[in-house]
Order: C-alpha cells, then structure tokens, then sequence
C-alpha cells in the first residue's frame, strides 16, 4: 500500500517530491488504516493535489521553457518519421540500399537511399543532444535535418504529382489523401524544430530519457503503422493540447508555445503546392476543437 500511495505521489513536481514525499506517504497511511477503499481514495486525492501543484510550478515557467517542451515533442516525432519510413522502404525481401542522389521515381519506393540514411542520423542527432543539454549537436543537427527534408521538399517532391519525393511511402496502402506526411508536408516541422532547438534553455538530462524517448519514437512508428493516415492520428493530441493552451495558457506558458508551434507544423498551406483533384490536410485543431464542443453542447 505504501508503494501504491508512492506512486501516485509521482503526480506532484520532482522538486515537491524531494522535501516531502515521505512525509505526505506516511501521512495518507494513517489516514486509511489498511483500507483498500480509502487508499484509492487518498490516492486519487494525492493525484489531483499534484497536478494543482505542477500547474502552480509551471506559472513560474518561462516562455523559453516552452520552446524546450516543444523541441523535445517534435524532435521525438522527428525521429519516428524518420524510423518509420525506413521501416516502410525496406518493406522488400531483401531491402536495397543505394547512397546516391536524386531517387524520385516511382519504382525506387521500396530503396533505402542515402535521404533516409541521412534523415535519421540527423532526427537521432538532435534527440541525443537534447538529452545531453548539447546545443552546439542539437543545433547542427536539427540545422541538417532542414537541410535534408528542405531538399526533398523543394527538388524531389513535385507540388504537381502526388507520387513524389521520399515522403511518399506513407501513402502507402492508404486510402484517400488524408495522410501526414507526404509530398512537402514535413517541412514546416522542420523549420520549427530547427527554431524551437536554437531557442529552448538546454540543459543535461538523466540518460535515462534517452531510451525513453526512442521507445517513444517507436511506439509512434507501431500507431502510424496501425492506424490509418499514417502520422494524422497525432492531430488528436495536438488539438488536446490547443485546448489546454486556450484554458490554461495564461498559468502555463509552456502549453501555449507547445499548442502555437503544433499549429504551425500543421497549418502549413503556404509550403503546399497540391494539384487541384488532391484534398491536402490543412485545417486548424484550435477551429476543430471549438466546432466539436459547439455541436457536442448543441
């Protein structure tokens, strides 16, 4: 019971935890008196007196702070684009390896060329020195992440043809036109990221978030495989997290940065050049939030 209460201890700051865990445990345990009825109960006390907490904590957070959070969540998802498209590109029996340039044909879908050799090297680069508190490797890393996806985007993806460029094997097996990302769809993500990096207050974190953040990147790599649209289903947590930035915004600045660079990774319809019988993903998640909460109250 005493780990039951522990754990969900883990609901306040690590900094509150610190000075007083032990004494908020042992607190609860007198409270309960070897029930297991009250030890949910204080459990589920002790969870909502945490996030309170956490709330209060990040009003002392700076906009900075912010971009950190954000560099942190993009350069995960970075990296599990980037590992899922070499997933889907060495789907053949046996996968083909060519380290030369310019790959746009249709018949090389199934290659794994120097692009996604590259592409992931630099997504891995700039998790690794996220966590290392490296900005010197964050930053050139996330610069050659812009400069890999910016070639893609601006010499092989073709605006006129849905079948061009790298990105395209997300399409993949999919039905429609609604998948992210294809085509120059990851562009803006790049730019963000490279912007979120420069500005975001690096520091060295436990090496423990490093496994984390790859099995993170790989549980993203399983939903995109699992789940139709390829990467689109990450549009439900970002229009979450525009909803928590519209109502807590102003006590925690973070969320708002996080909410504001999301939608500039998905409202990106001045990158996009698309043929006219091809419906691209641009809406906003602020707007379909509201839309879905006026019709669920009406």
């Amino acid at each position: 019971m005493r780990e039951f209460l522990r754990f969900a201890c883990r609901a306040f700051p690590p900094e509150h935890r610190a000075r007083r865990s032990d004494e908020v445990v042992d607190t609860a345990l007198l409270a309960v008196q070897g029930s297991a009825w009250s030890a949910a109960r204080e459990a589920l006390s002790l969870v909502v007196a945490g996030l309170r907490q956490r709330l209060r904590a990040e009003s002392g957070r700076s906009l900075r702070d912010g971009f950190g959070l954000l560099a942190g969540a993009l350069a995960v998802v970075n990296l599990a684009v980037a590992l899922a498209g070499v997933a889907l590109v060495s789907g053949v029996h046996p996968p083909v390896v060519f380290l030369f340039f310019g790959l746009t044909d249709r018949s090389f879908l199934h290659v794994v060329d120097w692009w996604w050799i590259a592409f992931t090297v630099a997504a891995a680069g700039i998790v690794l020195g996220l966590v290392l508190g490296n900005r010197r490797l964050a930053v050139g890393a996330g610069i050659a992440n812009l400069g890999i996806v910016g070639y893609d985007a601006l010499f092989l993806a073709n605006g006129t043809d849905w079948y061009s460029g790298h990105l395209v094997v997300f399409s993949l097996g999919q039905i429609g036109p609604n998948v992210f990302p294809v085509g120059r769809y990851w562009l803006a993500a790049a730019i963000v990221l490279l912007i979120a990096t420069a500005a975001a207050p690096l520091r060295r974190l436990a090496l423990r978030r490093l496994p984390l953040a790859l099995v993170a990147a790989l549980l993203l790599v399983v939903f995109s495989r699992e789940i139709s649209g390829s990467f689109l289903f990450l549009l439900w947590p970002l229009a979450a997290i525009v909803l928590l930035a519209m109502v807590f915004g102003g006590l925690a600045p973070r969320f708002a940065v996080l909410a504001f660079g999301g939608v500039l990774v998905d409202y990106s319809e001045a990158l996009l050049e698309t043929p006219a019988d091809v419906t691209v993903h641009t809406s906003n998640p602020a707007v379909e939030v509201l839309y879905a909460l006026y019709f669920h109250l009406t």
